[in-house]
């Protein structure tokens, strides 16, 4: 009896805090940083809200703390892209003026 009086109170609590989606995390990162990771990031973070619905309150969790490790690789992941990038077109304009 006493058991399923804490479950109840700890699912109250559950309920009460809805986990962040970081839905608007995920897309700048997709759009503005690496989109094959933020991909996934975007996966998630819908997730969340689907298992808030069906009360699944511990894969919303997870799938939101999951989310946010995946906007910050997606963010690294993008600065080395991008640098990457941008330094290949640096050599690309003045590293031929340097070999002659």
């Amino acid at each position: 009896m006493s058991n399923e009086i804490v479950d109840q109170e700890e699912e109250e609590v559950l309920k009460e805090d809805v986990p962040d989606n970081y839905l608007a995390f995920a897309i700048i990162c997709t759009v503005a940083c690496f989109a094959p990771v933020g991909i996934f990031a975007l996966f998630y973070s819908l997730r969340v809200n689907q298992y808030w619905e069906q009360k699944m309150y511990d894969k919303a969790r997870r799938s939101s703390i999951i989310t946010r490790i995946l906007c910050i690789w997606t963010i690294i992941a993008g600065i080395v892209f991008w640098l990457g990038i941008l330094s290949g077109a640096i050599y690309n304009i003045f590293g031929q003026k340097f070999h002659h």
